[in-house]
Order: structure tokens, then sequence, then C-alpha cells
């Protein structure tokens, strides 16, 4: 079947508009996710399109801004503005796009504007851009008529209405939620040749049959010193195993957009392909202690994300030298089962993780994935 994920596109997993006095939130419901962000993503584009240079803003305007008219956009995952502007624009390029957010909110600002508010995890500090979009007659259009459906941010509640322990943007869900029920399976438990060769393709190994080799719990693929190794437990591995590979150029490592765009082919090729009704997103991208970048891409289900063993990701790449030199796959499928599962309520779920320190805690649905052949989600914090 052909790669379902192939085209670049970051999708929030919640989003949430405000007229000013009523909000509508849609989270864990992809489709209604999906179809809200093809209504409103045209304020996200037009604002990052026209975004000047971010000012630092104290967190009470961002509080302001996730309540003021608007719509704010949650990624799961932590994307470089500029790659987000590029993904969802027509390849332009603005400068002011610096800093790298989960997060981010278009909304009126008190002078009437249309402001760019995003955090950014890397200082800790949140941001404004001023921008273009008008609010008359085109944004207040859009935000209008979706009416509220009783969702609230934990420092909307007086006194964060016991509920200190957890962030204060976590939402709060006025029903308890009923998630849906997957089942999991490895896709190369059964590897053929057919599975091989399109894995050799999509990661631009020649299908040469020479080059393969059986290993203990797998195969090995050779080209030079270079190895790819995809064994039966579902698990692959590349290493350039020399400087100078050159198989996957990404750039000088300042200009993150051909990394990402090559970490994300690689990722919607390989594991995207033989995901069943998971959807893969950018968790983010790491510098590490020697210079390195780890980028890192993981699982969702109908937008909770997939836990997977000993904090595995569904693909990770180590970048070096302006070429990928090692990555890891890590291949499920799931598929749904018809069934769905209660979870606690937030209040309760809140309780249970009172013991859990340090406070301000992330209380996310997330799928708990140990290698069973089903998966349901619960509360965790992060």
């Amino acid at each position: 079947s052909a790669p379902a994920q192939s085209a670049i596109a970051p999708r929030p997993v919640r989003i949430g508009v405000s007229d000013g006095t009523e909000r509508y939130v849609s989270q864990y419901d992809t489709q209604e996710t999906d179809q809200m962000f093809e209504q409103l993503s045209i304020l996200l584009s037009e604002s990052l399109d026209s975004a000047s240079s971010p000012q630092p803003v104290e967190e009470a305007a961002w509080r302001q801004a996730l309540e003021a008219p608007g719509v704010w956009f949650d990624f799961l995952g932590t994307i470089p503005l500029d790659v987000l502007y590029a993904w969802m624009g027509d390849g332009g390029d603005n400068p002011a796009l610096i800093h790298s957010a989960r997060r981010v909110a278009v909304a009126l600002d008190e002078g009437g504007g249309v402001c760019l508010y995003y955090h950014n995890e890397a200082d800790g500090l949140y941001y404004a851009c001023a921008t273009a979009v008008a609010y008359e007659g085109h944004m207040d259009a859009l935000v209008s008529g979706y009416g509220g459906n009783g969702y609230s941010f934990v420092f909307e509640l007086e006194d964060n209405g016991g509920y200190e322990v957890l962030e204060p943007y976590v939402l709060l869900a006025p029903d308890s939620l009923r998630p849906l029920v997957y089942r999991a399976s490895n896709p190369l438990s059964e590897l053929d040749d057919a599975m091989v060769s399109a894995i050799q393709q999509a990661a631009s190994f020649q299908p040469q049959s020479n080059s393969v080799y059986p290993v203990a719990n797998g195969i090995r693929i050779r080209e030079g010193r270079e190895t790819l190794e995809i064994g039966y437990d579902g698990v692959a591995v590349y290493h350039a195993g020399d400087e100078d590979a050159g198989r996957y150029p990404v750039g000088n490592g300042k200009d993150l957009l051909p990394l990402v765009e090559t970490t994300w082919r690689l990722a919607a090729d390989t594991v995207g392909r033989w995901c069943g009704e998971a959807r893969l997103y950018l968790m983010g991208i790491d510098r590490e202690a020697d210079g390195s970048l780890l980028v890192r891409y993981g699982y969702t289900l109908n937008g909770a994300d997939v836990l997977l063993p000993d904090g595995a990701c569904a693909a990770q790449f180590t970048v070096s030298g302006g070429q990928i030199t090692d990555y890891t796959l890590y291949f499920r499928r799931y598929e749904q089962s018809g069934q769905t599962s209660p979870v606690l309520r937030e209040r309760q779920a809140a309780a249970a993780l009172e013991a859990l320190q340090p406070q301000g805690r992330e209380l996310i649905l997330s799928y708990s994935d140990t290698g069973g052949d089903t998966v349901q989600a619960g509360w965790t914090a992060r």
C-alpha cells in the first residue's frame, strides 16, 4: 500500500477556538481536529507569514491570549516555527521565526491587532509577534459560530479548583472520556522479500540481493561501511559507519527545514507506511553534548501519544556533519478494535497524581504500548 503520510504536514492534536465569550475545543478526536484545522489553519499560516520580531511578554499576556477571540493549536511536540511556516506556506522564509514551540495562539490583542503568541520551552519565556492578520471581516468570521463545549483551563478555575498538582494549561473536559482501544502488532514479524525491498527503497539502499545477509534476529543490508539491520522484533537500525557516507545529506544544521524534511520522509515511508491507524508527529529536535542533533518522531492514536517501551521513539535520527549518521525505527501497527475503555475524570486522575512530584505536571491521555496485542489509553503525567 502507498505510504499513508508522505505529505509533509504537521497537524495539531488539539485546537481551541474562542470568540471571546465561548470556547470550543477538539482533542482526542483526529477527524474533528483535522476538520477544524482545515478551516482555521489559514490564520496560523497568515500569522507565521507576517509575524514581526518576537517580543517577550508576561505569562499573563499568554493567558489573556488563550481567552481572547482567536485560535490556539497544540502540536504535542516542539516544532521550529520556521519549519512550521515552510510546511504550511508556499516555501517562503520569515527571519523573525527564530524559536520552536509546541503551543501557538493567534489571538486578538488589547490594541485591536492580531498577534502570534507562543511559549518557547527552550528559555521558558512567552513571546508575542505582531502580524498583518485582519480581525474585522476575516478572523472574526472564522472564529464565530463554534459556540462552546464546556472546556476550561486549570488556570481559569478559582484557586486552580483543587488541581494545584497540574500544569495551569491542562484542559479539563466537561464529560468523562471513552477513548478507543486498538489492536497492536509488530509488522516486521512477517518480514518477507517484498517488505524488505520496500524498506530498502524507502531508505534509498540499492535493492541488490547480494548485499543482504541473514543475521540472528533478522537481516542485515550492507553497502560499503553502511549497514541497515532489520529485526523480526520490529526494530530497524542504520549506522553510517563512515564519516563521509553522504547517503542522507541534510545541510549545515542551521537551516532545520532540509533536516526535518529528510527525516520526516524517511520516517513516513518506513514506520509511517505500516503503522495502520497511527499518525507520526515531530517530538522535537535536541542538540546533544557532542554537537550532534537528535530528531525524534512519535506515534499518536486519535490525538493521544503512544508510549513505547524504555522511552523509545517511532523514529530517532542522529545528525552530525551535515548528514544523518544513525537512526532507529520502531515498527508498530495499530488497528481499531471497535471497543472503548473509560478513563477516570481529570479530578480523580489529578488526585491519583497528587503523590507525584514536582507540581505542575501536565495530565494527558496516552496509550502505553508494552508489546502486547492491545493498547488502551490512560492518564499520564508529563
